[in-house]
């Protein structure tokens, strides 16, 4: 159950943000229910997510350029019990579409080419359900070579 529907008023602005690259600590307040906009092609951005509570607050990830240096989507730091639920799909430009499941894991790793990321549209969304617990509600990448899991930790 989201915050809204429980009757708790949503400051955060609505529609995009297009995220610094570097290190950033997502908040509730800033990137909650928004779609947070990866927009440069050769930096690193490593996206540390706040600690689940059961929210219901969503974060979607689009991706606009080819990227050239890794995307980090880390929970590892918010609780030591923090993880990911749920599956994520590659493509490669031959269309081969391959899923990876994750039960366990608090780190997505998107290397631009076996664990997606090499692409325009790279798509993630996910939703704070559970204390300690983000469900992966959708996530499509695009890889080169061998496909491989991003999930880790």
């Amino acid at each position: 159950m989201s915050r809204q529907s429980q009757g708790i008023v949503l400051n955060a602005p609505t529609g995009y943000l297009v995220l610094p690259t570097g290190t950033t600590a997502l908040s509730r307040e800033v990137h909650a229910n928004r779609l947070l906009v990866l927009s440069t092609s050769n930096a690193l951005y490593t996206l540390n997510l706040p600690r689940a509570e059961g929210s219901g607050d969503t974060y979607e990830f689009l991706s606009t350029l080819a990227h050239s240096s890794n995307i980090v989507i880390n929970a590892v730091g918010t609780a030591p019990s923090n993880r990911f639920v749920g599956t994520i799909f590659q493509r490669t430009s031959a269309n081969t579409l391959v899923q990876f499941s994750s039960t366990t894991n608090d780190i997505i790793t998107l290397n631009q080419t076996t664990t997606g990321g090499a692409d325009v549209g790279d798509y993630l969304k996910i939703m704070d359900t559970a204390p300690d617990q983000w469900r992966i509600i959708f996530g499509l990448f695009t890889t080169s070579g061998a496909q491989a899991t991003p999930f880790s930790g």
